[in-house]
């Protein structure tokens, strides 16, 4: 509960994050993994401001998570479209971090920027620049306007202010009968608002966080251990930034006896733990995205031992940028931490005896999708995941705008095709701008598995279903 001042109020959420709420604006001091989603069901006043602390990261958390505080800012607080900036304080260093962070995670790599990466990460020269000019092409089509339909940079949107210890600097100026709003930083993750009185915090993680909702899952047995023809799949999450009843996104593959990771939610080694594993006993794990509801930079670090990483070159510059804000380190250093397999869409690939087939999904910045065969006797089991990634709708309207190559748009319109059944096809039901429509599946005969959504789909066509967090499919034994 708010402890209530003249001016300004103070809402203590966790250790390492408290919200101040004022006149002119709120601010959240420490911004941990899926902060929107507690103040969400702690009913508090959402933040415009953000102050990022010295202790960047502790128990596999990051503590500037802060890309679903600004979603919020942008279109339910519609921030820009009355004519505010998000601020964010943080040590100067860390200031030019956290733009190259967000730059890559709100608007994706620039075309240049990723025919670079495979030189920086040292490996062979295998991106298709034409599919990469496409993706581009997608990915600035659909960043945020203005009301004159320009794309907005990202300095227009997010105003960084440096802020070191001794610093003291205004939020919010002076408005009517309002005193200003100021920040002091006293120490490394102490600071001083001051409004019509000064309110102290220190942020002091003791212990690793927690989630707002339950952690489920089915526990892996021995049998399955020991088994090298078990093909089954776990759902980790299967909702979205905004829904905080229900963890985000990830999957867990089992098959010829190798455990293979799709995406790391936050509070990832949480369920592993339910599970019964651990993030060292992974064989793989894949990334689809970088935007924070599919990854969590933290969780996809193994400090036992170093995690076999496979996504695309470009999505593993963006890893790394966020990586280096977090640790505060370089990019050889971040890069270092992983045992990186580059993969490249529609270039099938064998991996455990598995067939393995990344594509581009289209979404606001690079994204994949996946299927995945695995061999069951003389026959094969497939499994289909559509990554995030646009409905029918929302591609006729980019193909209208000349976005699309007639290669592309057929892809597109066809990337869970009518003549093909895979045994479970798990969809993007998101809606929105940049998610799937479940209608555009529903005339599919197959078994197909609506995810990315908060929302209670009802009527749904014959051996279709909602996908719940924890939920456990055996393909075949």
């Amino acid at each position: 509960m708010a402890q209530a001042n003249a001016l300004i109020s103070k809402y203590p959420l966790t250790e390492s994050s408290q919200l101040y709420s004022t006149p002119q604006g709120n601010i959240l001091i420490g911004c941990p993994p899926e902060v929107l989603k507690l103040m969400m069901t702690e009913h508090v006043p959402m933040p415009d401001t953000i102050v990022i602390p010295g202790t960047l990261y502790k128990y596999n958390s990051s503590f500037a998570c802060l890309e679903f505080p600004f979603y919020h800012f942008l279109f339910i607080q519609q921030g820009m479209a009355r004519g505010r900036k998000f601020k964010v304080f943080a040590k100067k260093k860390i200031c030019k971090k956290l733009r190259e962070m967000l730059r890559v995670t709100l608007l994706g790599p620039e075309f240049e920027e990723i025919m670079k990466v495979e030189a920086n990460l040292e490996i062979p020269s295998k991106l298709s620049k034409r599919k990469i000019k496409q993706i581009v092409d997608e990915t600035k089509f659909l960043a945020p306007r203005n009301k004159e339909g320009v794309p907005y940079e990202l300095d227009e949107m997010i105003e960084f202010v440096p802020l070191e210890i001794g610093h003291k600097k205004e939020i919010y100026p002076s408005f009517e009968e309002f005193p200003k709003v100021t920040i002091e930083r006293k120490g490394e993750d102490e600071f001083l608002v001051g409004c019509d009185k000064k309110l102290k915090t220190r942020l002091s993680i003791t212990k690793p966080l927690n989630p707002v909702y339950p952690i489920e899952g089915v526990e892996v047995t021995r049998k399955e251990i020991i088994s090298d023809s078990l093909f089954s799949v776990r759902c980790l999450g299967a909702s979205e930034g905004f829904d905080p009843t229900q963890p985000a996104n990830g999957f867990l593959f089992r098959f010829n006896g190798k455990w293979m990771l799709w995406d790391c939610p936050a509070f990832l080694h949480r369920h592993l733990e339910k599970l019964g594993l651990t993030l060292e006993e992974l064989d793989a794990v894949f990334v689809s995205h970088v935007h924070e509801d599919h990854l969590d930079i933290m969780e996809s670090v193994g400090f036992g031992k170093k995690v076999d990483l496979y996504t695309s070159p470009e999505i593993f510059h963006c890893m790394i940028l966020k990586l280096m804000t977090i640790l505060d380190c370089g990019y050889g250093k971040a890069k270092s931490l992983y045992n990186f397999h580059p993969v490249y869409a529609n270039k099938p690939f064998s991996l455990f005896g598995a067939r393995i087939e990344v594509f581009y999904s289209s979404h606001a910045i690079p994204a994949l999708g996946l299927r995945l065969n695995v061999k069951n006797g003389k026959d094969t089991s497939s499994v289909f995941l559509s990554g995030d990634t646009l409905s029918k709708r929302m591609i006729e309207s980019l193909n209208s705008a000349g976005v699309y190559s007639k290669t592309r748009y057929n892809e597109l319109m066809h990337i869970l095709p009518e003549d093909t059944c895979h045994d479970v096809s798990f969809v993007d039901a998101g809606s929105g701008s940049i998610h799937g429509d479940p209608e555009d599946y529903f005339d599919s005969p197959c078994n197909v598995v609506y995810m990315h959504t908060g929302k209670k789909l009802s009527d749904l066509p014959e051996n279709h279903m909602l996908l719940k967090a924890g939920q456990h499919f055996v393909i075949h034994n």
